[in-house]
């Protein structure tokens, strides 16, 4: 399937090559259903987005992912008043390919249109660093911004322990802890070496509910930087020993998200595709980003990261880079234990926003013409 072809320097602004259908008339039929959103007024000059057609997006995605009428009934429908809301983001992209703050206040909105007061909002990442260059606020109004602290913040009530022996460093909560014998050390090379990895505080403790905001970046640990990953890796201390090539993450990052603290908190996923960076992530890397003016929604999360493997795909193709298909074998694994579908076949792609059209790859150049607004 062709997803979004874009040569360089022409804005990306495709129909993905499937039967568009308006969410209202799609029928069951068993399949994985992505959602997406494509406006290319979300984005001005630079790459700034515009936080109205981005409120619009996101609003029209959660009402068509919900099946409810306005956006109000829709959050309501996935969270009480009462609820601690987690917004998870992916800022290690930066202003760059990060999770834009605009779509997450746009969601942090829709939160309190539904009686979450703003006190019990929070936005995380692992580092404050990545988050205040994502653009993020330590005042914003609509939410309180947390991040991991190395020192206090992961629950050593809390852990994931599995066959995979990871050497310490700083940033580690347990970093600096010799409790073992001297033997030990000396067996380990001074080295400190664990199969235990902790979780953050902020995702154990402080939140009842979680809403996944990754961006679309690759990854040279996992392939991409999707779902799984943003909600995985970022919440543990001892985390490198899971992304070890020839497995990057393979069946780690599936086993950690199927773990009840993760599964059972994560209520809709939402991919932030505005930017796509197709190489060099999860850091920013201009040289491989490109505009993509895109939300996708699901509440499937490995149908969202397998949409976004083909979709960095097709521009890595375009660049004469690998596909990312071999570091990727995590989401078989993840659809083995019924985390979601993976399989194309399995997974129906509905536009939001736009009158149907038929199949048909569509390529242009800005401004689009307006039918296709």
């Amino acid at each position: 399937m062709n997803l979004f072809h874009s040569p360089r320097k022409i804005l990306i602004a495709a129909c993905i090559a499937l039967l568009i259908t308006d969410s209202a008339n799609s029928q069951d039929t068993g399949k994985a259903k992505v959602f997406y959103a494509m406006e290319t007024s979300s984005l001005a000059q630079n790459r700034v987005p515009n936080p109205a057609v981005v409120r619009r997006m996101v609003d029209n995605l959660v009402c068509a992912a919900t099946g409810k009428p306005n956006p109000a009934a829709a959050w309501a429908s996935l969270v009480k008043a009462s609820d601690r809301v987690g917004i998870k983001v992916s800022a290690s992209g930066g202003a760059v390919s990060g999770t834009h703050p605009a779509v997450v206040k746009a969601v942090a909105a829709g939160l309190i249109s539904a009686g979450i007061q703003p006190s019990n909002i929070i936005v995380w990442d692992r580092n404050l660093a990545d988050l205040l260059a994502a653009g993020y606020s330590r005042n914003d109004p609509l939410y309180k911004l947390r991040w991991v602290d190395t020192a206090t913040g992961y629950d050593k009530k809390s852990q994931v322990t599995a066959p995979v022996v990871g050497r310490l460093i700083w940033g580690d909560s347990a970093f600096g802890d010799r409790a073992g014998s001297r033997m030990e050390d000396i067996l380990a090379g001074g080295e400190q070496l664990s199969s235990t990895s902790f979780y953050a505080e902020v995702l154990s403790q402080e939140v009842d509910k979680v809403i996944n905001v990754p961006s679309l970046t690759d990854s040279f640990l996992t392939g991409v930087n999707g779902a799984l990953a943003n909600m995985t890796l970022p919440n543990l201390d001892n985390w490198r020993r899971f992304t070890r090539s020839p497995d990057f993450g393979d069946p780690y990052l599936a086993e950690i998200y199927a773990d009840a603290m993760i599964h059972d908190k994560v209520i809709i996923t939402i991919l932030d595709a505005l930017v796509l960076q197709y190489a060099g992530g999860p850091f920013p890397n201009p040289g491989f980003a490109i505009d993509h003016h895109t939300l996708f929604v699901s509440r499937d999360p490995v149908a969202v990261d397998a949409t976004a493997v083909r979709l960095l795909n097709e521009n890595r193709i375009l660049s004469r880079l690998p596909s990312l298909d071999k570091m990727t074998l995590w989401l078989q694994s993840a659809s083995a234990i019924d985390l979601g579908k993976n399989s194309e076949e399995d997974i129906e792609l509905i536009r939001v926003g736009a009158r149907p059209e038929p199949p048909a790859l569509f390529k242009y150049s800005d401004p689009p013409p307006p039918e296709a607004r």
